[in-house]
C-alpha cells in the first residue's frame, strides 16, 4: 500500500467516523427533544387543569353571591 493509499484510507475512515458521529448526535437530539416536548406538554396540562379549577371556583363563588 502506497503512502497515498494509506492517506486515502485514513481520510475515508475519518469521513465515515464523522458521519456516524453526526447521525448519533442527530438521533440523541431528536430523542431529547421528543422527551422534553412530551414532559413539557404533560406539565402544561397539569398546570392548565389547576388554573381551570381555580377559575371555576371563582365563577362558582360569583354565582352564589360570594366574592
Amino acid at each position: 500500500m502506497t503512502d497515498a493509499e494509506k492517506l486515502r484510507a485514513l481520510l475515508d475512515d475519518y469521513e465515515s467516523q464523522r458521519k456516524r458521529e453526526d447521525q448519533a448526535f442527530a438521533e440523541g437530539f431528536r430523542i431529547g427533544w421528543d422527551d422534553g416536548y412530551s414532559t413539557g406538554y404533560g406539565r402544561a396540562l397539569v398546570e392548565m387543569e389547576e388554573a381551570w379549577h381555580a377559575l371555576a371556583e371563582k365563577v362558582r363563588a360569583l354565582g352564589k353571591g360570594r366574592q
